[in-house]
């Protein structure tokens, strides 16, 4: 396997008091195989050490930028993209892992696949490092071509930290979104709208799972952030009405569920309604919401 070592990958890593967990994060991008890469590291006004942690690592293809306190993914991603010199953009967390052969492997693909203009990989969530608790997909192989639908029917893993794209196809999608702090899957899925992909469901992105990881501590918005994507695209006219209902049905399912984890009975009865709502004549729904009277009732 060989991919053109001097096609240079721009990679955006937003950043805010990882100083614990950051430099695990760039040695795994340091040790990729395709070494052609430059790292935007964007500070989100980190109050820890995180800065001296980054200015420590003796790498001239590491480049610090202090964005002061933002806090809207969106911005921090789209600041970094501004400073981006490479034709291909990838995203990274500041907690999270990579397989060293992850960037390699998918601009390969990519060039294999002229048609394709973005690239998502498999992987897996963990706690402990080389402990797969939960793999993204269970499939094996490569999927070529429109993956716009199957996204809205929960069928792809969609997180910015698997991506690899041209960067060209911001002209036709424009930047990340910057009205809130989830932006990333509205902004992977207007390039799946556009684009072709290429899916590589092999585990390359090795997802940290812990106690202070912003899906944790504001999971209500990341649900309110995939409502507001549906309703987009189908306003747009770009979602067909019954995919549109499918995907909110799933998504208030899962509310609910999440809400019961949260101890939030009460809330959760309140999505398990909403659902039944949008199709009354699931028997899940139904089972769902007896499921919530119950915790309700045991609180």
């Amino acid at each position: 396997m060989s991919t053109t070592n001097t096609t240079l990958i721009s990679i955006i890593m937003p950043t805010y008091n990882r100083a614990k967990l950051i430099t695990g994060t760039i040695a795994s991008i340091q040790q990729q195989s395709h070494t052609c890469w430059e790292l935007i590291i964007v500070d989100d006004g980190s109050d820890d050490d995180t800065e001296n942690v980054i200015q420590q690592i003796n790498d001239s293809r590491i480049q610090l930028i202090k964005a002061g306190r933002i806090g809207i993914g969106g911005t921090i991603k789209n600041i970094g993209l501004h400073h981006a010199r490479g034709n291909w953009i990838a995203f990274m967390d500041s907690d999270d892992l990579w397989h060293p052969q992850k960037l390699e492997k998918q601009l390969l693909a990519l060039q294999q696949n002229p048609r394709a203009s973005f690239s998502l990989t498999g992987g897996y969530n963990f706690k402990k490092e080389g402990n797969a608790e939960e793999y993204f997909y269970t499939q094996k192989g490569v999927y070529t071509g429109n993956i716009f639908s199957l996204i809205f029917q929960s069928k792809i893993a969609v997180f910015a930290q698997a991506l690899l794209f041209r960067k060209s196809c911001l002209d036709k999608v424009g930047l990340l979104k910057e009205t809130g702090s989830f932006s990333d899957v509205d902004f992977i899925t207007a390039l799946a709208y556009d684009f072709d992909a290429v899916l590589l469901y092999e585990p390359l992105l090795y997802r940290r799972l812990h106690d202070s990881n912003y899906i944790h501590t504001a999971w209500k918005k990341s649900y309110y952030a995939g409502i507001s994507t549906i309703v987009h695209f189908q306003a747009e006219k770009k979602l067909p009405q019954s995919l549109a209902k499918s995907a909110l049905y799933r998504l208030f399912i899962n509310f609910g569920e999440s809400a019961l984890e949260h101890k939030e009975n009460k809330f959760a009865l309140q999505q398990f309604y909403i659902a039944w709502c949008i199709k009354p004549f699931k028997w899940v729904s139904w089972k769902k919401w007896m499921k919530g009277v119950v915790y309700y009732f045991k609180r």
